[in-house]
């Protein structure tokens, strides 16, 4: 947009106006991008150990904006990357469900190592990157983007009876609310 001076005065030109007249009329809703930490623990089903296997997991914890949560979800192994290391993402959404019955809801894919510690048995180590799904519900429906990073660790098993095993887990980033609703 050009400026133009006249009797000392800056003016802008007709196109240039309406040009940034659009633009501010373009711009995206404004939203709310908030610090977003989670802690917890829970139990899946089974540790999935071949490809397009899932897995229900469940947990409980606190995390920013939920206080304490109860969560619930589908864990796959998508792929091997390597001998001991896979791929793996959610198999639907992983709900977490405030005290006040309000549910925040996130896909998820990473990484998973299986770890030998001894005695015949193996932790597994999960790193995913969480991003806001469908389905949140309550003052969670607000919410139109986010990321954070959580890391869970298994607790030791047998490979031949990978059921009912434990696992903590802890991730941060933040998430985004529109603040336009």
């Amino acid at each position: 947009m050009q400026a133009m001076v006249r009797n000392g005065i800056p003016t802008v030109s007709l196109m240039g106006f309406l040009a940034m007249l659009l633009a501010l009329g373009a711009a995206p809703a404004r939203a709310q991008v908030v610090p977003f930490k989670v802690t917890g623990a829970g139990v899946a089903e089974f540790i999935p150990l071949v490809p397009g296997q899932a897995s229900p997991h469940d947990a409980i914890g606190t995390a920013t904006h939920l206080g304490r949560y109860q969560a619930e979800g589908l864990v796959r192994l998508d792929a091997f990357t390597g001998p001991t290391t896979g791929a793996f993402s959610s198999a639907k959404p992983v709900a977490f469900t405030a005290a006040n019955g309000d549910v925040l809801c996130f896909d998820y894919e990473g990484q998973v190592e299986l770890i030998f510690v001894g005695n015949g048995r193996f932790i597994t180590v999960w790193v995913a990157e969480f991003t806001p799904a469908s389905g949140s519900t309550g003052r969670f429906e607000r919410v139109v983007d986010g990321s954070f990073v959580m890391t869970a660790i298994s607790d030791p098993f047998l490979l031949e009876a990978p059921f009912l095993v434990g696992y903590s887990w802890s991730g941060s980033g933040w998430i985004a609310f529109d603040r336009g609703r």
